[in-house]
């Protein structure tokens, strides 16, 4: 069964960037995600591509942020592009007082979840991202030797399941087969298998019924994703986990064991 949408409730700001000229709201609830819209310049595969890649990420507890359903009243469309119409588009959650950063930064490594780059890395191979990572800060909350903790999330899954952004399931079962990388985020060799072997177990437990709870909640037709599109992303992402078990299991498993 499809997923109720939370109400978009104020119009806040156009997102900071980005080629889908996302809008950010505050919603039911009094939180605040950035909608991208089905008339989008980047095309409507975008919402699907962004909705079932981010829940994804949430099963397996990734730090990508979450997404939902928002319904966009007219009302509020004032501030928009004119294209954009009212109904149920794509939201993703907005972190607070995010700050955009590189592999390489000084704030991404002080990040007390750093190490879940490692995983994020694993989990844009199941997805097949189609453009380059990227990545944020935000204040976590606790503080740690004086210093207000940080965590790091990664964002922006419009190019998913190998899309640019747009694909079929004829062009998603075509798409080349995933790589466990041997070198981690930062470009130095893996040792062994230690710091990819937590989201390894995480795909060797994933079943088809979890994926296509993913797929349930998006709905039939949404966007424009017919049925037989969402059993693809349920076949091809589940082959995809296993491909990854594999790999990992020949390359490490005698190292670890």
């Amino acid at each position: 069964m499809a997923e109720d949408a939370v109400e978009a409730l104020e119009w806040i700001q156009p997102a900071e960037d980005g080629g889908s000229q996302a809008q950010v709201y505050r919603v039911e609830g009094d939180w605040r995600v950035g909608v991208k819209f089905a008339q989008n310049p980047q095309g409507i595969r975008v919402l699907v591509n962004e909705f079932i890649a981010c829940r994804l990420a949430q099963l397996f507890a990734l730090p990508i942020n979450p997404s939902v359903l928002v319904d966009v009243d007219a009302r509020l469309l004032a501030n928009c592009p004119p294209s954009f119409r009212s109904g149920i588009h794509c939201g993703l959650v907005r972190y607070p007082s995010a700050t955009k950063v590189h592999v390489q930064s000084e704030l991404l490594h002080a990040s007390v979840n750093a190490l879940e780059l490692h995983h994020v890395a694993i989990f844009e191979q199941l997805v097949v991202r189609g453009d380059g990572r990227q990545l944020l800060t935000y204040p976590a909350g606790g503080v740690l030797g004086g210093t207000v903790e940080r965590r790091f999330a990664a964002f922006d899954y419009g190019w998913a399941f190998g899309g640019t952004p747009n694909w079929t399931a004829a062009s998603l079962a075509a798409v080349p087969a995933p790589a466990l990388s041997v070198l981690d985020p930062w470009g130095v060799q893996y040792a062994d298998g230690r710091d990819q072997q937590a989201m390894i177990e995480r795909l060797r437990s994933i079943a088809a019924s979890d994926i296509e709870q993913v797929i349930e909640a998006l709905g039939p037709h949404r966007w424009g994703m017919s049925p037989e599109e969402g059993a693809a992303i349920v076949d091809v992402t589940l082959a995809r986990a296993r491909s990854l078990v594999e790999q990992y299991d020949r390359r490490y498993f005698p190292l670890i064991r």
